[in-house]
């Protein structure tokens, strides 16, 4: 159905085929973003908005090679580094203060932990992670949509797994001391 959808869209720019397939994609988009974006909904769903707008306008250039939704996360992936270039980095003294916002959050379960560290990880770190085990893309999906080499992708997602951990314990050191 996807398939007969895209192939209307890319042959004659037909906008009902293409309503159709956002209505099929738009929500792991919004999720997606939504969560790199710290559940900051009205930019997330703007970044969406433009994904969509993007995707249509360049519907063309999707070869049928992998998965629509992929191609669709990279581009909200792309749209979503541009944003966020534009923010600085958290600085030491931020990433020292974690520990307060972490202890309140260690007395709820262990999932709202991680959705406060999450924030801590760099944008590409946070990405690969979501990627991977929010929206099950493989290791070489994701190198097809963030456009990094298998061993960047598999490198950032151990790196993340890792720095979470270790923010986890520092938290749990810093909450029993």
């Amino acid at each position: 159905m996807e398939a007969n959808l895209i192939e209307r869209v890319q042959q004659s720019g037909e906008h009902h085929a293409f309503e159709q397939l956002m209505r099929l994609n738009q929500s792991p988009i919004r999720q997606f973003l939504r969560r790199l974006l710290q559940n900051e909904h009205a930019i997330a769903d703007d970044i969406a908005q433009e994904t969509f707008l993007k995707a249509f306008l360049h519907i063309k250039t999707y070869r049928g090679e992998g998965k629509f939704l992929s191609w669709l996360f990279k581009i909200a992936y792309q749209l979503f580094v541009s944003h966020t270039r534009k923010k600085q980095a958290l600085t030491n003294a931020e990433i020292e203060d974690v520990a307060d916002a972490i202890n309140l959050e260690n007395q709820f379960d262990a999932q709202r932990t991680v959705k406060v560290l999450i924030k801590y990880l760099k944008p590409e770190e946070r990405a690969t992670l979501l990627l991977h085990f929010s929206h099950g893309l493989s290791h070489q999906e994701i190198t097809e949509v963030m456009n990094m080499p298998l061993g960047t992708v598999k490198s950032l997602i151990r790196r993340s797994r890792l720095k979470l951990k270790t923010l986890a314990e520092q938290s749990e050191t810093g909450a029993n001391s």
